[in-house]
């Protein structure tokens, strides 16, 4: 892995931690206000559920420190889909606090979420994780980023439903918060089917649905959401660790 690689992957770990403070520059609006403009949907779970996006900074930080002190095989065949993930997280944090556009977020979701299941592809052919640290870090790091990259894609699809047929965040709640949870099952069947056989997929995905459940508990009091997203979740993990993963081109 030569030096420029090394450089702009550490640059967009590092801007992946200064783009979410724009708006306390006064540069326009947290993501968070703007998800709760107009009340509190079904889908979207409070916001410490979001802190996740630390950890997941955090261990990009790591993996570009380590990809420029002292690279491998590893981080030379991760590098790639990991720069183009972390630069469209960048563009999508940065359009969300500057333009709000829902339709514009969703699109922007996806190449984050193609290109961090791509990581995590590749990190599957080369026999997931070895025992080693440096395997643990990039399997945590592909495998959060891949889960909660599909989290954000399946919250932000009713979304878009209601923003088309113009409908108010309490509005419909049930068709809301089924096309998250079937997103979310769709998107953990493809993932364990084609992408990897990694379990922080799905560490992500119930950290998601967790937030799913509380927020229909503890904030919308619609208690029978809650059971809903918790049993859905719970099918979800169950069948993929009874019945395991076996991706495409092995």
């Amino acid at each position: 892995m030569n030096l420029k690689n090394a450089l702009i992957l550490l640059a967009i770990a590092i801007g992946q931690f200064l783009a979410p403070a724009l708006p306390s520059l006064g540069i326009g609006e947290s993501v968070g206000e703007r998800a709760l403009q107009t009340g509190i949907p079904p889908e979207l779970p409070p916001g410490i559920f979001f802190s996740i996006w630390g950890v997941i900074f955090t261990l990009y930080l790591i993996f570009a420190a380590i990809a420029l002190l002292k690279p491998s095989y590893v981080e030379m065949h991760l590098a790639h889909p990991l720069v183009l993930a972390g630069v469209g997280n960048v563009i999508w944090m940065v359009s969300n606090q500057l333009i709000g556009n829902i339709a514009l977020d969703l699109i922007l979701l996806l190449p984050i979420l193609l290109f961090s299941w791509e990581a995590s592809h590749r990190l599957h052919r080369m026999g997931g994780f070895d025992g080693t640290g440096r395997r643990l870090l990039a399997g945590m790091l592909t495998g959060l980023l891949s889960g909660w990259a599909a989290v954000a894609v399946s919250i932000s699809l009713p979304r878009l439903v209601r923003a088309i047929r113009d409908l108010g965040p309490t509005d419909q709640v049930w068709i809301s918060l089924w096309i998250a949870l079937a997103s979310l099952a769709i998107l953990a069947w493809l993932y364990a089917t084609r992408a990897s056989r990694g379990l922080w997929f799905f560490a992500a995905l119930g950290w998601g649905v967790t937030g799913i459940v509380l927020n229909n508990w503890t904030r919308t009091d619609m208690h029978w959401l809650a059971a809903a997203a918790g049993l859905v979740g719970l099918y979800v993990i169950w069948r993929r660790l009874a019945y395991g993963a076996r991706p495409a081109f092995q």
